[in-house]
């Protein structure tokens, strides 16, 4: 019995590994992303998590919005793009000098 669980195991994760290549396959990539988040995206994010802790902000309503892009800055600290679209919205909408 346990020789059937084993085997149908073996089954499920070799289909899970198939979908997910093709999934990863059928995308598009951009490299251009890739490249400068494996060189920029430390540095900005390095930044950002200093501009927008939470902790530098008194106003309630300030301190919940700069809570929310801390854990989104968090999230994306490997994505150069998503990174910059994080900064201009922190920009527009908590007062970092």
């Amino acid at each position: 019995m346990e020789s059937v669980v084993n085997f149908i195991k073996k089954i499920f994760a070799k289909s899970e590994r198939s979908k997910l290549r093709d999934k990863v396959l059928s995308e598009d990539i951009d490299f251009s992303n890739v490249v400068s988040s494996s060189l920029l995206a430390k540095r900005l994010y390095d930044e950002l998590k200093v501009k927008v802790h939470p902790d530098r902000f008194q106003d309630p309503k300030m301190v919940a919005k700069a809570t929310e892009l801390f854990q989104l800055i968090h999230q994306s600290k490997g994505d150069y793009e998503k990174l910059i679209c994080l900064k201009n919205q922190a920009y527009a909408e908590l007062p970092i000098d």
